[in-house]
C-alpha cells in the first residue's frame, strides 16, 4: 500500500486549519489594496488571530493597528502625530508577536496606535499619537472615509471577542469572524450606529451629526470592556417611565448635546474638559449594574435602573441567558410604546439593538 495514503493505517490523519483560508483571503484582500505581499499576508493573517481575544496579564487589550509602506503617508492619512520607533524584524509571525507584546500595552484609550512599516528588512514597528477627544475621529473612522481604494494603508481593529474589522481605503472592508458567531447577523458597528441614531433622533439637524460621533465613540469603548451593559432610550418628551422600579434618576437630565454645542461655539479648555468628563461619566454609568438610560435629545436620565420581569418571562424557553438577556427582553417588548430602543452588550461580547 502506498506510504503516502492517509487512510492507511498507522498515517497520521488529515489536518484541517483555517489558517491557509484565512492567509489566502488576506492575500486576496492585500492584492484589491494594491499591496500584494504573501508575507504580508501571512503576518496580517497572525495579526487578526492574536488580536482576535488578545490579553495581557489577563486583561483584555484592543490596540488599533495599522500596516503601510510610508510611514508620512499613514500620519497624513490616520490623522496621527509623534510616532515613536520601537523595532524592526524580519516579515514573520515572529517579529508581530514581539510587536503586540511591546506595543499594545501603549495603543489603550485611543490615545496611541501601533504601525508596522513595510521596509526591506521586514518590518518596522513602533506607535504613533492619535487623538482620544470624544469629537475628534479616530485613525480607523479616517481611514473609512479615505476614498482611494489604493491608499497604501490597511487597518485591523478588534470590534469583539472574536471579531474585527480589516480595512483599508475606497470602502474596501472585511469583517472576520474567529468563532461560531451568526455572521447573518448585523456587525457591532452597525449595531451601535442603529443606537447613536435613536438616542441622537431628536436632536436639532445642525447637531445631530455632532452628538452621533460622540456617542457612538463612547460606546465603541464600553464595548471594549469585559462586563455587559443595557442601555434603554426614552423618547424626547419623556422624564421617566413605568418600567423603572429601582435606581438612580438625575433630579435633571444631563443635557449631552448642550456641551458638545458650546464646545463647537468656542473650543476653550473648560469647554473642552467638559466634554471629557461627559464621555468618562457615560462610561462609568454604562459600567454599573443595571440600565443605563439615555432619551432620544441626547440626555442622560439615570443609570443603575432597574426594571420588574414578569414571572411568566423566567419560563419563557426563547429567552437564552441571565438576568441581563431577560431585563433586555423586557426593554426590547417596550420599544415602541414607553421607548423607542433597547441595547444589551453581554458579557460574552454579544451585541444586540431593536429600535422602534
Amino acid at each position: 500500500m502506498n506510504g503516502s495514503d492517509p487512510d492507511a493505517p498507522g498515517s497520521p490523519p488529515p489536518v484541517l486549519s483555517f489558517r491557509h483560508l484565512l492567509t489566502d483571503a488576506v492575500g486576496t484582500f492585500l492584492d484589491e489594496a494594491g499591496m500584494t505581499c504573501a508575507q504580508t499576508a501571512d503576518s496580517i493573517g497572525e495579526l487578526i488571530v492574536t488580536l482576535s481575544r488578545y490579553r495581557e496579564e489577563g486583561a483584555p487589550l484592543f490596540p488599533m493597528a495599522f500596516v503601510g509602506d510610508d510611514l508620512a503617508r499613514m500620519l497624513t492619512l490616520l490623522g496621527g502625530h509623534d510616532p515613536i520607533a520601537i523595532g524592526i524584524g524580519p516579515r514573520t509571525r515572529a517579529t508581530i508577536q514581539r510587536a503586540l507584546k511591546q506595543c499594545a500595552q501603549l495603543g489603550q484609550g485611543r490615545w496611541w496606535a501601533l504601525y508596522l512599516l513595510r521596509v526591506p528588512e521586514g518590518f518596522a514597528y513602533g506607535v504613533f499619537r492619535t487623538d482620544p477627544f470624544p469629537l475628534a475621529e479616530s485613525p480607523l473612522e479616517r481611514l473609512r472615509r479615505v476614498e482611494e481604494a489604493q491608499a497604501g494603508v490597511v487597518g485591523v481593529l478588534q470590534l469583539a471577542d472574536n471579531m474585527l474589522e480589516l480595512r483599508a481605503g475606497g470602502g474596501l472592508c472585511r469583517h472576520v469572524y474567529l468563532s461560531g458567531a451568526r455572521v447573518e447577523s448585523a456587525s457591532p458597528p452597525v449595531i451601535l450606529d442603529e443606537l447613536a441614531d435613536a438616542i441622537t433622533q431628536g436632536v436639532a439637524s445642525a447637531s445631530r451629526e455632532r452628538a452621533r460621533g460622540f456617542f457612538r465613540r463612547v460606546l465603541f469603548e464600553v464595548m471594549q470592556t469585559s462586563h455587559g451593559t443595557l442601555v434603554a432610550v426614552l423618547p424626547r418628551e419623556r422624564a421617566g417611565s413605568t418600567l423603572f422600579v429601582d435606581g438612580i434618576v438625575l433630579p435633571r437630565p444631563l443635557d449631552v448635546v448642550a456641551l458638545l454645542d458650546r464646545y463647537h461655539g468656542d473650543a476653550t479648555f473648560s469647554a473642552a474638559t467638559a466634554v471629557r468628563a461627559t464621555g468618562q461619566l457615560l462610561r462609568g454609568m454604562m459600567a454599573t449594574d443595571g440600565i443605563t438610560v439615555l432619551r432620544a435629545d441626547g440626555c442622560i436620565v439615570g443609570y443603575n435602573i432597574f426594571v420588574r420581569h414578569p414571572e411568566s418571562l423566567a419560563h419563557e424557553p426563547s429567552v437564552v441567558g441571565g438576568a441581563r438577556r431577560r431585563t433586555y427582553e423586557v426593554l426590547g417588548a417596550a420599544v415602541g410604546t414607553e421607548l423607542t430602543a433597547a441595547f444589551i452588550r453581554s458579557q460574552d461580547g454579544d451585541v444586540a439593538c431593536r429600535r422602534a
